[in-house]
């Protein structure tokens, strides 16, 4: 079946203008025009789904919507998951941080007027007992110190209850400010976490391996890097279909978790392909490791759900590589890449380096 290509529902440019609202309304109207033709669940993800979709600003997401409906004639729950997680969860966690962003900068503000309405207060009861100590004398000799006193008392009174509910109103500020940052940080660290398997995403692996690059240049100190990749993982899917898949990619997940060290880092690469971060490790201790990790995701078993049974024998290719002065974090994925390509050219189930 071809992709979408009637006129209602051909995807078009994004405004020129972010301002432009006709042009919001006319793409959410085709969003929901296409999710009632493709008879889509008509969920929040699905609508961001097709939202996006006919917003045309992203060509990676038209594509792959047009691919899914080319080979399926719609897109199924797993389709719309599968763009969701590794297309737009990033733009919805930046969007989520400017929100946060900006409460916390109302929340500062409130603040700010707090302490600026404090000093106001502090500075008219300065003012008041400037105004006592000059009328003092005059008071205490014409008989009026009584009134002097009362009025001093009213404005301590007053001061006091002002600080008061300034006070509970700075409280209650950081409490929110304090909240606020948290969900901040939690929305951070999703936004580096591939929400399938919970490890470290692709922009996550980016960063690290950048630093860690940069540290094992400056210091000399040891680094390896390698790819891994689920073997045969196209015909576990067409098997067992995609919920087991992604059990299997958890299990896989879950398998080098609990081998690597405080200091590594495992991260979902892209599709069936992870990346792991070895920092001050040698070429020999990697490649045992790895084997070590072969093994037993080899060994484990993935449940299948709603059944007693299990997926056994699943296996992992992988391809490893050691810093060597002048390289750069592309030179170490490229070249890690190759030693996978080698595994997989060499049967799979195996681990490739140089000199491996």
């Amino acid at each position: 079946m071809q992709a979408v290509a009637t006129a209602e529902a051909k995807p078009s440019a994004a405004p020129s203008n972010g301002s432009d609202l006709k042009q919001v309304f006319r793409n959410a109207q085709k969003a929901f025009d296409l999710i009632q033709k493709y008879r889509t669940p008509p969920e929040p993800k699905t609508y961001a789904v097709w939202y996006a979709y006919v917003n045309a600003t992203d060509k990676r997401v038209v594509d792959r919507v047009d691919s899914a409906i080319a080979q399926n004639g719609t897109l199924t729950p797993y389709d719309i998951s599968a763009i969701f997680r590794e297309l737009l969860t990033e733009e919805t966690g930046a969007s989520a941080r400017h929100t946060i962003g900006l409460a916390i900068e109302k929340e500062i503000d409130e603040v700010m007027k707090i302490i600026q309405q404090g000093v106001q207060n502090s500075d008219d009861f300065g003012a008041c007992l400037d105004k006592a100590n000059e009328e003092l004398p005059g008071a205490a000799s014409s008989g009026n110190i009584a009134s002097l006193l009362s009025t001093l008392m009213e404005d301590n009174k007053r001061m006091a209850a002002t600080t008061r509910e300034l006070n509970q109103g700075l409280m209650d500020s950081q409490k929110q400010i304090a909240t606020l940052n948290q969900e901040l940080e939690e929305v951070q660290t999703q936004c580096m976490r591939d929400p399938l398997t919970a490890i470290a995403n692709r922009r996550a692996f980016d960063e690290r391996l950048e630093r860690e690059v940069r540290a094992a240049a400056e210091t000399g100190e040891k680094l390896c890097l390698a790819l891994a990749d689920i073997d045969h993982f196209k015909a576990v899917n067409d098997t067992y279909g995609h919920q087991v898949g992604d059990a299997v990619l958890q299990q896989f997940a879950a398998v080098v978790t609990q081998n690597i060290k405080g200091q590594d880092m495992v991260a979902r690469y892209g599709g069936e392909e992870f990346a792991v971060i070895l920092p001050e490790t040698d070429l020999f201790s990697a490649y045992n490791l790895l084997v070590k990790i072969k093994y037993n995701f080899k060994s484990s078993e993935t449940p299948i759900e709603g059944t007693l049974k299990t997926i056994k024998d699943v296996t992992a290719s992988f391809g490893l590589v050691r810093f060597e002065p002048g390289m750069t974090p592309r030179d170490m994925i490229e070249q890690a890449d190759h030693f996978l390509y080698e595994a997989k050219n060499a049967g799979r189930d195996r681990v490739k380096a140089k000199g491996f």
